[in-house]
Protein backbone atom coordinates (compact mmCIF):
# COMPACT_ATOMS: atom_id res chain seq x y z
CA UNK A 1 0.00 0.00 0.00
CA UNK A 2 1.49 3.38 -1.30
CA UNK A 3 0.33 7.03 -0.40
CA UNK A 4 2.64 9.20 -2.40
CA UNK A 5 2.15 12.80 -1.19
CA UNK A 6 2.33 15.71 -3.31
CA UNK A 7 4.20 18.02 -1.82
CA UNK A 8 3.54 20.85 -4.53
CA UNK A 9 1.62 23.54 -2.45
CA UNK A 10 -0.07 26.23 -4.69
CA UNK A 11 -0.32 29.30 -3.69
CA UNK A 12 -3.50 31.05 -2.71
CA UNK A 13 -3.09 35.20 -2.80
CA UNK A 14 -4.94 36.85 -0.63
CA UNK A 15 -6.95 38.64 -3.38
CA UNK A 16 -8.11 35.35 -5.05
CA UNK A 17 -9.43 33.82 -1.87
CA UNK A 18 -11.54 37.22 -1.67
CA UNK A 19 -12.93 36.82 -5.36
CA UNK A 20 -13.78 33.01 -4.77
CA UNK A 21 -10.97 30.99 -5.08
CA UNK A 22 -10.76 27.62 -3.42
CA UNK A 23 -8.57 25.20 -1.95
CA UNK A 24 -9.00 21.30 -1.96
CA UNK A 25 -7.68 18.40 -0.18
CA UNK A 26 -7.54 15.48 -3.25
CA UNK A 27 -7.02 11.80 -3.36
CA UNK A 28 -6.35 10.43 -6.52
CA UNK A 29 -7.17 6.78 -6.12
CA UNK A 30 -5.10 4.46 -8.30
CA UNK A 31 -6.11 1.31 -7.18
CA UNK A 32 -3.89 -1.64 -5.81
CA UNK A 33 -3.65 0.24 -2.51
CA UNK A 34 -1.91 3.26 -4.08
CA UNK A 35 -3.10 6.65 -3.82
CA UNK A 36 -1.58 10.31 -4.76
CA UNK A 37 -2.42 12.51 -2.24
CA UNK A 38 -2.47 16.69 -3.48
CA UNK A 39 -3.42 20.44 -2.98
CA UNK A 40 -4.88 22.21 -5.32
CA UNK A 41 -6.10 25.96 -5.53
CA UNK A 42 -9.37 26.55 -8.62
CA UNK A 43 -10.79 29.43 -9.21
CA UNK A 44 -14.87 27.62 -9.17
CA UNK A 45 -15.64 24.85 -7.48
CA UNK A 46 -14.62 21.14 -8.84
CA UNK A 47 -17.28 19.44 -10.47
CA UNK A 48 -17.75 15.52 -8.80
CA UNK A 49 -18.60 13.74 -11.54
CA UNK A 50 -15.71 14.96 -13.61
CA UNK A 51 -13.50 14.08 -11.04
CA UNK A 52 -14.77 10.86 -10.66
CA UNK A 53 -13.97 9.91 -14.33
CA UNK A 54 -10.15 10.68 -13.17
CA UNK A 55 -10.57 9.12 -10.05
CA UNK A 56 -10.58 11.91 -8.10
CA UNK A 57 -12.01 12.37 -4.57
CA UNK A 58 -11.70 16.17 -3.19
CA UNK A 59 -12.64 18.41 -0.57
CA UNK A 60 -12.24 21.46 0.05
CA UNK A 61 -10.10 23.26 2.44
CA UNK A 62 -9.41 26.38 4.26
CA UNK A 63 -7.57 28.99 2.28
CA UNK A 64 -4.63 29.06 5.42
CA UNK A 65 -4.24 25.08 4.27
CA UNK A 66 -0.49 24.67 4.23
CA UNK A 67 0.29 21.44 5.87
CA UNK A 68 -0.24 18.83 3.83
CA UNK A 69 2.35 16.26 5.08
CA UNK A 70 0.90 17.08 8.64
CA UNK A 71 -3.06 16.56 7.80
CA UNK A 72 -1.71 13.21 6.19
CA UNK A 73 -0.12 11.88 9.13
CA UNK A 74 -2.87 12.71 11.00
CA UNK A 75 -5.14 11.02 8.67
CA UNK A 76 -2.69 7.98 7.31
CA UNK A 77 -5.42 5.33 8.80
CA UNK A 78 -8.35 6.53 6.91
CA UNK A 79 -6.43 7.42 3.90
CA UNK A 80 -4.83 3.84 3.60
CA UNK A 81 -7.80 2.28 4.17
CA UNK A 82 -9.39 4.57 1.35
CA UNK A 83 -6.73 3.29 -0.94
CA UNK A 84 -6.96 -0.61 -0.10
CA UNK A 85 -10.63 -0.20 -0.81
CA UNK A 86 -10.63 1.33 -4.01
CA UNK A 87 -10.63 -0.68 -7.37
CA UNK A 88 -10.05 1.20 -10.89
CA UNK A 89 -12.67 -0.18 -13.42
CA UNK A 90 -13.29 0.52 -16.95
CA UNK A 91 -16.31 2.18 -17.80
CA UNK A 92 -19.33 0.20 -18.55
CA UNK A 93 -23.18 0.42 -19.31
CA UNK A 94 -24.01 0.46 -16.24
CA UNK A 95 -21.62 2.78 -14.67
CA UNK A 96 -20.37 5.21 -17.49
CA UNK A 97 -19.01 8.54 -15.00
CA UNK A 98 -17.19 6.56 -12.04
CA UNK A 99 -13.32 5.61 -13.09
CA UNK A 100 -13.03 3.81 -9.70
CA UNK A 101 -15.34 2.36 -7.06
CA UNK A 102 -14.36 2.77 -3.18
CA UNK A 103 -15.72 2.61 -0.01
CA UNK A 104 -17.81 5.93 0.87
CA UNK A 105 -17.89 5.21 4.54
CA UNK A 106 -14.01 5.51 4.75
CA UNK A 107 -13.79 8.75 2.22
CA UNK A 108 -16.11 10.29 4.82
CA UNK A 109 -13.66 9.16 7.61
CA UNK A 110 -10.97 10.97 5.49
CA UNK A 111 -13.24 14.59 5.25
CA UNK A 112 -13.70 13.89 8.84
CA UNK A 113 -9.83 13.71 9.87
CA UNK A 114 -8.95 16.44 7.51
CA UNK A 115 -11.51 18.66 9.40
CA UNK A 116 -10.90 18.16 12.55
CA UNK A 117 -6.81 18.46 11.58
CA UNK A 118 -7.90 21.49 10.31
CA UNK A 119 -9.99 22.95 13.37
CA UNK A 120 -7.37 21.68 15.57
CA UNK A 121 -5.33 24.24 18.40
CA UNK A 122 -1.94 25.70 17.10
CA UNK A 123 -0.20 26.41 20.40
CA UNK A 124 0.94 29.81 20.35
CA UNK A 125 4.73 30.61 21.06
CA UNK A 126 4.87 33.29 23.81
CA UNK A 127 6.65 35.96 22.00
CA UNK A 128 10.15 37.20 24.33
CA UNK A 129 9.20 40.77 24.63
Amino acid sequence: MTLQIDELQPELTAEQALTGWRREFCVELRGEGQARIFLRVLESPSLKATELRRGVLFHRVGAGFADLAGCVAAAREPLERLALTAVRQQPSADNLFAAVTYDRRAWEAVVDAVDHWQRRRIPVKPSLS
